[in-house]
């Protein structure tokens, strides 16, 4: 297990790569900063090129459906992949197994203020693909989410 100390050990260390982000920001310059999802509604929130490495994704949702959080479903896709490699519960993702929202912290994942993190980083020879679907049936979803990730001529031998 990787302790908080040693994930600073390589923090001079300087890396080949171009840091860029992914969100649910309003194009228009408005402030709705969020995407919509009616029940039944699956959509793509990041198709990035690689290689690269995905850093850190960050959410918050609304819904009004009991235990939404076992109701929406997220899956990633690596490198062209047919079937999703991450296919789960958007709260299990998180770390919120019983569906309720509540505050923790670890090293890889945290929920502070209904705001979840995840900071496993995610490597990819030629593609990402993270999509959302709602499979609740009362009202919508409202989604506000970030995911950070590099982009590598070339991925590292080991993953920092």
């Amino acid at each position: 297990m990787v302790s908080a100390s040693d994930s600073l050990n390589n923090i001079a260390t300087l890396r080949n790569h171009r840091n860029a982000r992914v969100s649910s920001y309003d194009t228009t310059g408005g402030n709705a900063d969020f995407w919509v999802f009616n029940p039944g509604e699956r959509r793509i929130i990041a198709d990035v090129k690689g290689p690269g490495i995905i850093r850190h994704i960050w959410m918050t949702l609304m819904c009004a459906q009991d235990a939404y959080l076992r109701r929406i479903v997220l899956r990633m896709f690596w490198d062209d992949e047919d079937e999703p490699s991450v296919e789960t519960p958007i709260g299990d993702f998180f770390g919120l197994g019983h569906a309720a929202t509540t505050y923790f912290a670890s090293l890889p994942l945290s929920m502070f203020d209904r705001g979840f993190n995840c900071y496993f980083p995610m490597p990819f020879y030629r593609n990402a693909i993270i999509d959302v679907q709602h499979e609740g049936s009362e009202g919508p979803l409202i989604l506000y989410f970030y995911i950070d990730y590099e982009i590598h001529d070339k991925l590292p031998v080991r993953i920092p």
